[in-house]
């Protein structure tokens, strides 16, 4: 209800992810550029508690979500996933003794229950869960260099394949779970993919004109549309499936081979098992 926020309750104590608000607008990056935005389980933890606070906060109508130096978001932090496997653990997200725990890392506008509109601005490459944070975004803008990827079966993971099938053509959809394969900026201006593409010196600018026709309709009505988007987009029996799946796939041999080639930087010998 409006007049019940609190402004100190806005986190201010981020690693690692900035966060602003001016003018009606939330400005969320994504601040890992030494390993290309990948996201681990406190980035995870991070990204929730702002959609939190801008759901909370009734002066926030929009956001833009965008990535720290020249990536968007490289996905899920395979290193990091690794370091555990290594040592025969879970990382904290995936380990149901943990306090951290929440498959999926719990990173996602939808895990929040967001109802305020997203505006991407893709600066480079989204991959795996950037491309799925790309995906919670209902307004996008790209870089005429950025290209977005799945990539999750090239390290033995299946990630939210139901996500992208339901989001996009379904060849497209296709292409890039099972193939692993890219798409151009141009691609997803052609597949009405992303709204806008532009040279990255003006991502942010074009974002920001997006904000500003948000704002200017009526808060509770731009909500009210976001809330059917967000609603429209789920399949819960279907993303329960897909988690369990994720699960498994997760505790194979071949899920522990594909995050060492990556480190190793070698092509996984995998044994489908």
């Amino acid at each position: 209800m409006p007049g019940t926020y609190d402004p100190s309750t806005m986190p201010n104590d981020l690693e690692f992810v900035k966060y602003e608000k001016k003018n009606h607008i939330a400005y969320v990056t994504i601040n890992r550029p030494e390993v290309r935005n990948a996201l681990h389980t406190y980035t995870y933890r991070e990204l929730r508690r702002v959609w939190l606070d801008m759901q909370r906060d009734p002066d926030v109508r929009v956001g833009i979500l965008t990535g720290a130096g020249k990536a968007f978001c490289a996905g899920r932090d395979i290193k990091f996933l690794a370091e555990y496997q290594a040592r025969g653990e879970q990382t904290p997200h995936e380990d149901p003794s943990n306090p951290a725990y929440y498959w999926g890392g719990g990173g996602m506008p939808y895990d929040a229950n967001l109802d305020k509109p997203l505006i991407a601005a893709v600066n480079g490459f989204a991959v795996g869960v950037g491309l799925t944070l790309v995906m919670q975004c209902q307004l996008r803008v790209m870089a005429d260099d950025a290209w977005l990827g799945d990539q999750h079966t090239n390290v033995g993971r299946l990630g939210s394949p139901q996500a992208k099938f339901l989001a996009l053509p379904r060849a497209t959809a296709a292409f890039l779970t099972l193939c692993n394969g890219r798409l151009t900026a141009q691609d997803c201006y052609s597949q009405g993919i992303v709204n806008k593409v532009a040279p990255q010196s003006e991502i942010l600018a074009k974002a920001e004109e997006l904000a500003a026709m948000v704002v200017a309709g009526s808060p509770a009505a731009v909500q009210a549309a976001t809330r059917v988007y967000r609603i429209s987009s789920l399949n819960p029996a279907l993303d329960e499936y897909t988690r369990q799946l994720d699960r498994d796939v997760a505790a194979t041999d071949d899920s522990k081979e594909g995050s060492r080639a990556f480190v190793e930087r070698r092509a996984p010998v995998w044994q489908n098992k």
